[in-house]
């Protein structure tokens, strides 16, 4: 092969390379939260490449079905929440997408989010309440960086006993002034 053929070959070996290069994790995260506090969690990812990362914890659970939950952390003001549910939800093949639902203190501030599976880059969506979308690159098997939080939550003003409460002394009146007129007369 003289040196024109292999440069060639070269040349072409190395744009297949990167052409060909592929995200087979096709990673992406969508934190959503709501007023109250309450968010909702998406994370999508290759299927085939999902149970395959998946492989190694299956022994760790006595089921021999590890949980997605487990690889995923929200840490929020120096704190772990947990989800209080995580479902799979049905989504495009080859995508698979898991749904984990919970709620942070509505006093929450700066939260950092790590994901143990990836290797490559991906997108974090945080959807705010107030309206903002944050986009946070994460570089991998990384924790991401402080991400503010603050001023988008509102705690209740009114607790729910409150408003029962409230709702039986007006359901009350009526009754109290019936009986007091029969009373009258």
């Amino acid at each position: 092969m003289n040196r024109s053929s292999f440069a060639a070959v070269a040349a072409f070996a190395c744009f297949a390379a990167t052409a060909g290069a592929h995200d087979f994790e096709r990673t992406g995260v969508t934190l959503t939260f709501a007023r109250d506090g309450s968010f909702v969690l998406d994370v999508t990812n290759d299927a085939a490449w999902l149970e395959h990362r998946l492989i190694p914890f299956r022994n760790s659970d006595p089921r021999g079905t590890p949980s997605f939950a487990d690889r995923v952390v929200l840490f929020l003001d120096g704190r772990e929440v947990r989800p209080q549910s995580v479902e799979m939800v049905a989504n495009a093949p080859p995508l698979v997408t898991y749904r984990m639902r919970g709620r942070v203190p509505p006093t929450a501030h700066a939260l950092r989010w790590y994901y143990g599976l990836p290797i490559d880059p991906y997108p974090l969506t945080i959807r705010r309440a107030d309206g903002r979308i944050v986009v946070e690159e994460i570089a991998g098997d990384a924790w991401s960086r402080p991400i503010d939080l603050s001023g988008q939550f509102a705690a209740a003003r009114v607790s729910g006993t409150t408003v029962g409460i409230g709702i039986a002394v007006l359901f009350a009146i009526p009754i109290a002034i019936k009986v007091r007129t029969l009373l009258l007369r």
